[in-house]
């Protein structure tokens, strides 16, 4: 202690004096946290950085805002910080569109819409140059039955019980179709009209064209009919022109003049053939159809696709009686909206050989050609039934004298007031009365039923069978009167039955059929399930990204505890020692060279 008479000791008796390099300024643990907090103080940027700090960089004002606010303030952001935020921006964005990818897939037909697109029928586009003129792999086959009737003249005279009826046939033909006249409109239809052309297939067929039957004179029982309703003069003056021409009621046909015609005289006459010279039952199938046609080509709505809008010119029919019977709205055959199979539902099919439509009800899905699956739709068993079987039939037969029993339908208006009767082949579901007279006709659902196998995606047939008979009454005029006395008045007679079905596909149409089948499919499975799999994946990401922030977080907020810890407790010390020193007499200031002189001084000297 050096004493107060000491030339070099300079006594300041009331201030206490501390070096600061061993003692700290006082200064109160809250007030350091405000100030650091609220940026007192002066400088260039006032913020959470301290006074007189620079502008923050963007990467210091994202750890702020996370959170990292010391690691902002005291350094630069490591690597793996800056990898961290990089991936959970990237993952965030991953994650929106997986997750929006997700919902689109799953709960939107978005994918199935988008690939319907290409079967719209918009004019120039490959899906409506490929309709318009297929190519001929895409052909489809027609196959004839004739109905021969060996005995007929055996039982006109008595000498047999039952007429004997014998299914000829097939003859298969290769049906070519492109379509005629076609006008695209602006209302998103287009009208066309059918060309067909026939190709005979002997190697798929069991009778030959030159094969002869006895077959029903369809022209002299269409001209009994047309006879009848005649006024009386000209009645008697064409009853007894065609009576000169001894036409018999069953006559002997080729198969080739039975189907596609021959030189008939009846037909020659203007008031019954309106100048035709030529008669067959399929002859107007060859060439370019007397019916016109107009579809929806499902450009505005890819529901409407297919569905007729006008037959011949006319939004409805004027064959039938009442509203819904004329109504058109069902769908071309060769194709339908796949919107309308996804529920399995009802469609209708619109036929021009009925001049009505038909529905197709749906039955079971199927597997064909060993891996393509398709839904199976079937006709009705009770789609020709009588009103008191099929209510909804009632219109079909009040523009007729007399409903017929089930099994057959009343076209005679579709037919220019021929009497044609329409049935499944062989009558198939309708009513044993119609077929008690004959033998040798024997329905069989799997032969005779109309079925389409439709594919669920495309929604055109792949595989099935369009079935129908056709069939002629016999009405017991003056005119036929002693040929067919033995046949009761009424009398439905079969010709012929057809069957339309797929060309047997070739390896490049089915591998065709393959590769957009499954291609599409595992294209839909694999945007399905992977959007769902990087859904998953980038929120883990996410969560583990925030879960690391979060950590590094609480790590910082571990060390600024621990630093103000150390800082309170540094500034309590320095308070003690100033008490301490109060306590002196005087407080003085050593210099170094005093301190060494005082090491020098002898100890009794103190």
């Amino acid at each position: 202690m050096p004493y107060a008479s000491d030339p070099e000791v300079a006594l300041e008796p009331s201030v206490p004096v501390v070096s600061t390099a061993h003692v700290a300024q006082p200064r109160s643990k809250s007030n350091t946290l405000s100030s650091q907090r609220n940026g007192l103080g002066t400088g260039t940027y006032s913020s959470a950085y301290g006074p007189g700090a620079e502008k923050p960089t963007v990467m210091q004002m994202i750890l702020e805002a996370l959170g990292l606010r010391n690691q902002a303030q005291n350094r630069e952001p490591t690597s793996k910080d800056i990898g961290t935020l990089i991936m959970l921006g990237v993952m965030f964005l991953l994650f929106v569109i997986s997750v929006t990818g997700f919902f689109v897939m799953w709960f939107t037909e978005y994918y199935n819409n988008t690939m319907l697109e290409n079967l719209i029928l918009a004019e120039n586009s490959e899906t409506a140059k490929s309709w318009l003129d297929p190519e001929p792999k895409y052909d489809t086959l027609l196959k004839a039955h004739i109905f021969d009737y060996p005995n007929i003249e055996d039982y006109l005279a008595g000498r047999a019980d039952k007429v004997q009826v014998r299914d000829m046939g097939p003859l298969t033909y290769q049906e070519h179709t492109v379509k005629d006249e076609v006008s695209f409109n602006k209302n998103f239809t287009v009208t066309f009209r059918d060309r067909k052309s026939y190709k005979f297939l002997p190697e798929k067929s069991t009778i030959g064209e030159h094969d002869v039957f006895m077959v029903p004179n369809v022209p002299l029982i269409t001209a009994a009919g047309h006879v009848k309703r005649m006024a009386t003069v000209q009645r008697l003056f064409s009853g007894a022109l065609i009576n000169q021409y001894k036409e018999p009621l069953f006559k002997h046909l080729t198969a080739h003049e039975f189907l596609w015609g021959y030189e008939d005289k009846i037909i020659k006459l203007k008031s019954l053939g309106m100048g035709k010279r030529r008669f067959g039952l399929l002859q107007n199938r060859n060439g370019t159809s007397v019916d016109s046609v107009q579809l929806n080509t499902g450009e505005d709505d890819i529901t409407k696709f297919s569905i007729i809008t006008q037959f011949n010119g006319m939004p409805q029919l004027d064959y039938w009686e009442g509203e819904e019977c004329n109504r058109i709205d069902g769908s071309e055959p060769s194709m339908f909206s796949p919107n309308l199979l996804k529920d399995r539902d009802t469609v209708n099919v619109f036929l021009q050989v009925l001049c009505r439509k038909v529905p197709l009800k749906f039955e079971k899905e199927v597997t064909i050609y060993n891996d393509i699956d398709v839904l199976r739709y079937r006709t009705p068993m009770d789609v020709f039934g009588h009103p008191s079987v099929n209510p909804a039939n009632q219109c079909y037969c009040q523009n007729a004298e007399f409903c017929l029993p089930s099994g057959v339908i009343n076209a005679t208006k579709c037919y220019g007031d021929a009497p044609i009767f329409p049935s499944f082949p062989h009558f198939f579901t309708g009513d044993p009365e119609l077929y008690s007279l004959f033998e040798g006709i024997n329905p069989d659902p799997e032969l005779h039923q109309t079925y389409a196998d439709i594919h669920p995606r495309f929604g055109f047939p792949i595989s099935g069978a369009s079935r129908i008979q056709i069939n002629i009454m016999l009405d017991k005029t003056p005119l036929l009167r002693n040929q067919g006395a033995r046949l009761k008045n009424a009398t439905i007679l079969p010709l012929i039955w057809i069957e339309i079905t797929a060309n047997d596909f070739s390896e490049d149409v089915l591998h065709t059929l393959y590769i957009s089948t499954f291609g599409l499919d595992a294209l839909q499975l694999s945007l399905k399930y992977g959007t769902l799999l990087i859904s998953v994946t980038t929120f883990s990401l996410i969560v583990a990204g925030v879960y690391y922030l979060n950590s590094r977080r609480e790590e910082l907020h571990l060390q600024e505890s621990k630093s103000s810890a150390e800082l309170e407790a540094l500034n309590g010390g320095g308070i003690v020692l100033v008490q301490h020193m109060n306590m002196m007499p005087a407080p003085v200031q050593i210099s170094s060279v005093q301190l060494g002189r005082k090491q020098d001084r002898p100890a009794d000297a103190l």
